[in-house]
């Protein structure tokens, strides 16, 4: 093996490594009061029963759904099948949650738009806090996804992550892998969304062990 290919694998092994730590981290993150809950659509209504019970804690006084009503279905990405944002919103009020308090952010057809989108949502509204839903394989890249979106905004609020739980071996509402392999490709994107940087940023920012 060739000396280039031997630093790749390192440096590859050196990401993952950071990844596990922010999943880790993350998971510790204790709930605080915040201006919303941000409910990331993807893995069905996975990631819903989290927010609803963010939501009926009294941590939030509104939530906040981002992501699209176009790639869904027939035009959803391979091995998905995602809800709406109109069922996500519909779900939520069945449980209880009045209609008036669900912000709905359409626009968004990725994690970093989710970002830019839900920041730029905060700094309008003069939010300081947000409470981040994501499923615990995806909240590293959508945590430094919006830790990127906040220093580009200059956004100097707080955010805090508040990812699902299931099993490394489970599969996730919709999906046709488990999230074991899943994450193998979530430590591919964030080489290739240029989150490497944040993600070096996090781990000595929140002295990430």
């Amino acid at each position: 093996m060739d000396d280039n290919k031997k630093k790749q694998m390192s440096h590859a092994a050196e990401v993952s490594k950071k990844y596990k730590k922010i999943i880790q981290w993350a998971d510790r993150q204790k709930p605080e009061t915040a201006d919303a809950v941000v409910w990331t659509q993807g893995d069905r209504y996975d990631r819903g029963y989290k927010t609803l019970s963010l939501f009926r804690r009294g941590l939030a006084k509104r939530i906040v759904l981002t992501g699209n009503n176009v790639l869904v279905g027939e035009k959803a990405a391979p091995d998905t099948d995602n809800i709406t944002l109109k069922e996500m919103e519909m779900w939520l009020q069945k449980h209880g949650v009045p209609k008036n308090k669900i912000i709905t952010d359409s626009r968004s057809f990725n994690t970093a738009e989710q970002a830019q989108n839900s920041i730029a949502l905060a700094k309008k509204n003069g939010w300081n806090k947000l409470l981040l839903v994501a499923s615990f394989y995806h909240q590293p890249r959508v945590f430094l996804s919006f830790l990127k979106s906040a220093e580009e905004q200059k956004w100097k609020g707080r955010l805090i992550n508040q990812s699902t739980a299931i099993n490394w071996e489970m599969i996730p509402g919709g999906r046709k892998r488990s999230a074991r392999i899943i994450a193998i490709e979530e430590i591919k994107k964030i080489k290739k969304y240029n989150l490497e940087n944040f993600l070096n940023k996090a781990i000595i920012l929140f002295n990430i062990l």
